[in-house]
């Protein structure tokens, strides 16, 4: 399972949903539904402009990783 962590980051460096939004020049609705883990899918070029984008806001190196991580889903069996 991909789980966004953008909501953190945001905090962490005191970022609004609404400025990353203008600032990297997407939907505001769909930092919303990454922060709370609602989007079903994101492009790429759209994932390069939020990293790009939190780089310049926090002046730190935002990777890819501080944004979404992979949790192994644990099986009936497990």
């Amino acid at each position: 399972m991909i789980k966004f962590k953008l909501r953190e980051l945001l905090h962490k460096h005191d970022i609004t949903r609404n400025a990353l939004a203008r600032e990297a020049k997407v939907r505001p609705n769909l930092i919303y539904e990454i922060c709370d883990n609602q989007t079903k899918r994101i492009e790429v070029k759209t994932l390069n402009q939020l990293v790009s984008t939190l780089r310049k806001m926090t002046n730190t190196d935002i990777n890819i990783t501080d944004i979404f991580e992979y949790i192994e889903e644990k099986t009936k069996n497990d």
